[in-house]
């Protein structure tokens, strides 16, 4: 399996197609690369498709510390560079937390990108409410393991009319097996005590400049629609659209349409590659 260090963690990455339009993949918390398998298997035909696993998730192995939304960005920094970006640069496509870290890096480091996709993601801090009820379920996990939040956490992830389907078992059973190590565990807690504890990014967010795509779950509890046409208005020029029977993992959760708005975005970006 392919694997990169990256500061001080060891990363770990799939890459398909071949080619100079490049898109990097960058999942969610508490999911992985695995998570747009759907969208490695289509783009994989006309451009060249990277996904990793962040610090301490999926494949990639934790790191004693590095887990802050800004560590992180510092982590993609070197690793678009590692992929040949700062000759190059990319379409980053970042879901809920890769948003978080895509938003930096569309503001502060234009020149790696060519444009970046934001899905069920947003700019604004964590409200009080919302940080101590998912604080409160991190010490819970980190105490008992997943099973007495992960209700909670499917519900927080999926929508209602995915909570069925077997992406979502699936993961049920990453869950169960990520907290039983506890390297793991550690790092996925550290995790979710960054994320939700991470600043706003408001002010900088206005400054972005390349093509902007926001997308957004028509049931995403998460990160609602709200918050999806919060960061449309202030980034000047974005588009925003809804994909449809989808809550906070819409390229896992409706494929098709993901993929459909993110193809128009990449021929918009790149002018080139197949139409159909």
């Amino acid at each position: 399996m392919p694997y990169v260090d990256v500061r001080n963690s060891h990363y770990y990455y799939e890459e398909r197609g071949e080619g100079d339009r490049t898109i990097v993949f960058s999942h969610g918390f508490l999911l992985d690369s695995e998570m747009f398998r759907y969208q490695m298997e289509e783009f994989a035909k006309d451009y060249r498709c990277i996904a990793f696993d962040w610090r301490g998730q999926g494949k990639s192995e934790p790191a004693p510390c590095g887990y802050e939304i800004e560590e992180l960005y510092k982590d993609a920094v070197d690793l678009l560079k590692i992929f040949g970006c700062d000759r190059k640069p990319c379409v980053w496509v970042g879901v809920s937390m890769g948003g978080f870290v895509g938003m930096r890096l569309a503001a502060r480091n234009p020149d790696l990108l060519r444009g970046v996709v934001l899905s069920d993601t947003g700019a604004t801090g964590e409200k009080l409410k919302k940080k101590f009820v998912w604080t409160l379920m991190a010490v819970i996990s980190y105490l008992f393991g997943i099973g007495p939040v992960a209700g909670g956490v499917k519900k927080a992830l999926f929508s209602p009319r995915s909570l069925n389907k077997p992406f979502v078992r699936e993961y049920e059973q990453k869950w169960k097996e990520w907290f039983k190590d506890k390297k793991k565990r550690d790092a996925l807690v550290k995790t979710a005590w960054a994320i939700f504890n991470r600043p706003s990014f408001e002010d900088e967010v206005k400054s972005i400049g390349i093509p902007t795509l926001v997308l957004v779950g028509e049931d995403d509890r998460s990160r609602p629609y709200e918050e999806a046409l919060h960061l449309h208005r202030a980034i000047e020029g974005s588009k925003l659209y809804v994909i449809p029977e989808a809550g906070h993992s819409a390229p896992l959760e409706n494929p098709e349409e993901f993929n459909r708005r993110l193809r128009d975005f990449l021929r918009e970006v790149f002018g080139e590659g197949r139409t159909g």
